[in-house]
């Protein structure tokens, strides 16, 4: 009995032993890598064991993948690369990795860490090295520049004109990269360790699908020719000329136009084309005629961009001259040409009209200066002074046919062609004291002063003049229509209107001079 409890006694001491030797062993094991990456543990199959957190990290850096040589494959429809973690920003926590492994056996109380310590150390640790996450906005400015390389952008609709036709070309899409949804895309991928990834494509529909209206448009003025009409009243004259569709289609050119939110294909013309082709008409027109290119130009382009083939050529007159011979008056030059005498004085600022001499050359000037304002189609006055008749016309049919009286001898109308200049239902001479109602001017008998149609005429007194003798030359240069007359041509005739006066009126009877008096 006693020799068993011997045995006892010392196998019981021989254990405590043990226990306490290996209890020593294993607290001296661990603070011998208190400071240190205990044995047996590996990072990506790099062994830090033994070695310091710095140490290690140094270890971790020199021997994991290069960031440059790791990434992901990016393919946007044809094109593919390779994005590296270096430019995503992503990369290794080397410090954090060699701190995650030395925690493997310091974490815990001392019992826990001296287990985990010599577990590690029989049967090896392996963690997976810390990595830091790609910066959003380097991925972001990745994908941006490559948008600049894989972008195809859409092609707005095109028009080519020229002699041959007109051609529309369409609008393509393009297509460019969703950069939000394509960063999203390459950082699931850098998280995920995917070895591919497609990027976000979207299409871009062109601005100008349509070359329109300037396809319809060009079609429209190329279907036959543009005629030009030179009319020109004032020396019977009527001529058209044609530019074939060859031509015109040099002077067209499609111009996109494009608003914040719409767009459009105009059609411009060329105004310096126009130009040419005006020049080889204007010496068609002959030498009493001048085509004022400038506004012809103006026309012309105004019409073509309102679709029309028509346009009015704006006709001119030259200058002339006039060799003074025996017994002329400058009144009576003026007289002759059709022009007061002012207008002619005005031509001629050199020229003493008191001192005219046999040979000497007077300038007459342009009908033009008579006509300030566009003339109106269709509608003109014939007064024949012989016949004291005052006709007017509409499309060349006859509207009103009056009896007039025309101005005296001492103050004659002048014959020539003029225009209505302007109209005042009831107009008032100062000179004369004279109201003259439905009063249409007709020229400037002087630069502040002119002759005109109108009513018979009303002194201060409330008399009418000149009733009794309509029908004879009685008035002071004005063309005079009974009462009623006068209002309904006023009313017809609008300004613009073109006047001719021809011949020469008769005598003034003597039986009438009372009539004439000033009042």
């Amino acid at each position: 009995m006693h020799r068993w409890l011997r045995l006892a006694t010392v196998v019981l001491a021989a254990l405590f032993t043990v226990c306490i030797v290996a209890g020593a062993g294993m607290l001296a094991y661990y603070i011998a890598y208190e400071d240190r990456i205990c044995p047996g543990i590996s990072v990506h199959d790099v062994d830090v064991g033994g070695l310091t957190i710095e140490e290690a990290a140094a270890a971790l850096s020199e021997s994991l993948p290069d960031p440059t040589d790791r990434g992901v494959g990016l393919r946007a429809g044809e094109h593919f690369w390779r994005f590296s973690w270096a430019a995503a920003g992503q990369g290794y926590d080397y410090a954090g990795t060699a701190m995650a492994a030395y925690q493997v056996t310091h974490a815990g109380s001392w019992y826990e860490q001296v287990l985990s310590a010599w577990h590690v150390r029989l049967r090896g640790y392996s963690i997976e090295p810390l990595v830091i996450p790609a910066d959003p906005a380097w991925v972001t400015a990745a994908m941006e520049r490559a948008t600049l390389l894989i972008s195809v952008p859409p092609t707005d609709a095109q028009l080519r004109i020229s002699p041959g036709g007109v051609v529309p070309l369409p609008g393509q899409s393009g297509r460019t990269l969703d950069v939000e949804a394509s960063t999203a895309r390459v950082l699931r991928a850098l998280a995920d360790g995917a070895a591919e990834v497609e990027l976000a494509m979207v299409t871009v529909p062109p601005r100008l699908s349509e070359p329109e209206p300037a396809h319809t448009l060009a079609r429209s003025l190329l279907a036959q020719p543009f005629t030009l009409v030179a009319d020109d009243p004032l020396t019977d004259y009527h001529a058209e000329f044609a530019a074939p569709p060859e031509r015109i289609a040099t002077w067209l050119q499609a111009v996109p136009e494009y608003a914040p939110d719409s767009a459009r294909m105009a059609l411009e013309t060329d105004g310096a084309a126009v130009r040419a082709w005006l020049l080889e008409v204007a010496p068609q027109l002959g030498p009493e005629r001048l085509l004022d290119v400038a506004e012809t130009l103006t026309r012309t382009v105004t019409a073509l961009t309102a679709g029309e083939q028509r346009a009015g050529a704006r006709v001119r007159h030259p200058e002339s001259t006039y060799v003074v011979q025996p017994g002329d008056a400058f009144f009576d030059v003026a007289y002759r040409h059709g022009f007061p005498q002012w207008r002619l004085e005005e031509a001629n600022p050199d020229v003493d009209p008191e001192a005219l001499a046999i040979g000497m050359e007077l300038i007459v000037p342009s009908i033009d200066v008579l006509f300030p304002e566009p003339l109106v189609p269709g509608k003109h006055i014939e007064i024949s002074l012989p016949e004291q008749q005052l006709r007017a016309y509409e499309n060349d049919q006859l509207i009103f046919e009056f009896t007039c009286s025309s101005g005296m001898s001492s103050t004659p109308t002048i014959a020539g062609q003029f225009q209505v200049l302007f109209k005042e239902p009831s107009a008032y001479a100062p000179r004369w004291g004279l109201e003259m109602p439905y009063f249409m001017a007709v020229y400037q008998e002087g630069p502040d002063f002119s002759n005109g149609i109108h009513e018979l005429p009303i002194t201060s007194s409330g008399r009418r003049l000149w009733a009794g003798v309509l029908g004879w030359p009685a008035s002071y240069g004005c063309v005079i229509l009974d009462v009623g007359d006068a209002e309904r041509l006023y009313e017809w005739a609008p300004v613009g209107t073109l006047v001719r006066i021809a011949g020469v009126a008769p005598g003034t009877p003597t039986q009438e001079e009372e009539e004439h008096e000033e009042p």
